[in-house]
């Protein structure tokens, strides 16, 4: 609990103190579990999302609960078996572009390095993780795709189904953030 009020009043930091901030609350994370045996690709396109774009820190949130599977089951299997929602209802991503001061406004695709904490289910780890960064006037466009493993987050797939769920998830994070 303590985390998640830092994490809140971090959050709120970034949107008070800001004089540049971008923002978005729909924005879209995917990840994938597939193996051989089974596809497992849900969707969230309720992802929140702030840039300050005076120093380059990042706030991603989103409900765990808002990811949507092709079946059914699976999808409740994954809020109350592995996930566990009711008991860690959002993941969390604190962090910062690094190199911020070298980033230009050209309007052109630019790679980028993100470093910064993840929270998720319950477990808070840090990572870094490459990006590509797209501005526009109104807009700045963010995409990533980073691999996490699920057992660093204290998720537990039980043995009769380990066979159909990857032990490395493929995530990819795709933010569209207009100015406030």
């Amino acid at each position: 609990m303590k985390n998640y009020f830092l994490i809140f009043i971090m959050f709120l930091s970034v949107l008070s103190f800001s004089q540049e901030k971008f923002i978005t609350r729909n924005g879209k994370v995917t990840f994938n579990a597939s193996t051989p045996l089974e596809v497992i690709a849900p969707v969230n396109n309720y992802v929140s999302c702030i840039l300050d774009t005076e120093n380059g820190n990042l706030v991603f949130q989103l409900k765990m609960i808002s990811f949507k599977f092709e079946k059914a089951l699976m999808e409740e299997h994954f809020n109350e078996k592995y996930v566990e929602s009711d008991k860690f209802p959002k993941s969390t991503f604190v962090g910062q572009i690094q190199n911020w001061d070298d980033f230009t406004w050209n309007g052109i695709e630019q790679d980028v390095v993100v470093k910064g904490k993840i929270t998720m289910h319950g477990i808070e780890k840090e990572i870094i993780v490459k990006g590509v960064i797209e501005t526009s006037k109104s807009t700045i466009s963010l995409s990533s795709s980073f691999d996490i493993i699920i057992l660093d987050f204290g998720i537990k797939i039980p043995r009769l189904v380990r066979d159909k769920i990857s032990e490395t998830v493929k995530v990819e994070v795709n933010v569209t953030l207009i100015q406030k």
